[in-house]
């Protein structure tokens, strides 16, 4: 008989995204081996009446932020404790590089990358890629979109900026902006781009997997502690708000110099794509 297996997962505007879509990510990488359910954390105590009455082997909790409560239950694995609140479970931290069971070993990539994207660097308009999370809960890509068109004759390469969001953007370069529509398919989210402007949450490990160079910024805490890390790794360049104006040097950096962005495709490409681990983890567990 197979194992029972239930993942638990947290969503909204502020919350995010990302919790949820790693947590159906795991599903499918899991569904082949166990009986697999995947349930949206409400309600607490709603939660804890229920999880007594239903017997699974496993409980995969993917929240925002975490209750003492589970801690009375068993077989727990979490994603992200960063707190280091809770005992007797273990927990994964695939973003958070200075924290234990981290990296991209422990990072859910979508199935479809198991596509190549490959780089023409005879290419002489580049496409930019601008986002801030599943959908912008901070508000800045409106900021960035801005800056970009105000400073377009700064810019030593002819682009065209993709974003994932609705928002409209009026006069004359208006035309430099093409919003991106939700693919069903990740892949081709990002095939046909050649540079970003990312967060540092689940977008720049994609990015990364890819090989896509990056320039990171970001106003979260969390995210800002590892965009420092990849930059002293030496795979992106970090650019603090109150710095906008060095994006453009980074920019016309990575198109001047093709040795260099090759450099930095290859490094990235060797450091993010590594065998999952996650699977292996479960297994040991159950």
């Amino acid at each position: 008989m197979r194992k029972k297996v239930i993942i638990i997962y947290e969503k909204s505007k502020r919350i995010g995204f990302g919790h949820y879509t790693r947590s159906l990510r795991l599903k499918r990488k899991l569904i082949n081996k166990f009986k697999v359910k995947i349930y949206e954390l409400k309600n607490i105590n709603r939660f804890m009446k229920k999880i007594k009455k239903e017997k699974f082997n496993l409980l995969i909790f993917d929240l925002k932020n975490y209750s003492k409560k589970i801690e009375t239950l068993k077989n727990i694995i979490i994603f992200e404790d960063t707190k280091n609140k809770l005992k007797n479970v273990l927990s994964i931290n695939p973003l958070d590089l200075h924290l234990k069971n981290s990296g991209p070993k422990f990072f859910l990539y979508p199935e479809s990358f198991s596509k190549i994207k490959k780089f023409d660097y005879s290419k002489k308009k580049l496409n930019l890629l601008i986002v801030q999370g599943r959908n912008d809960s901070n508000n800045q890509i409106k900021k960035l979109v801005n800056f970009f068109l105000k400073n377009e004759n700064k810019i030593k390469f002819n682009f065209k900026i993709y974003i994932k969001v609705k928002e409209n953007f009026q006069g004359k370069n208006s035309k430099l902006i093409k919003k991106l529509p939700n693919f069903k398919n990740a892949f081709d989210i990002y095939k046909d781009i050649d540079l970003a402007i990312s967060g540092v949450g689940n977008t720049s490990f994609e990015l990364g997997y890819l090989g896509i160079p990056t320039i990171h910024y970001s106003i979260e805490k969390r995210e800002i502690v590892r965009a420092k890390i990849f930059q002293k790794l030496k795979l992106a360049p970090y650019i603090k708000p109150e710095k906008l104006s060095l994006l453009i040097k980074e920019l016309n950096k990575f198109y001047i110099n093709d040795n260099y962005r090759k450099k930095i495709i290859n490094k990235r490409l060797k450091f993010f794509r590594k065998k999952n681990y996650i699977e292996k983890l479960i297994n040991e567990i159950i």
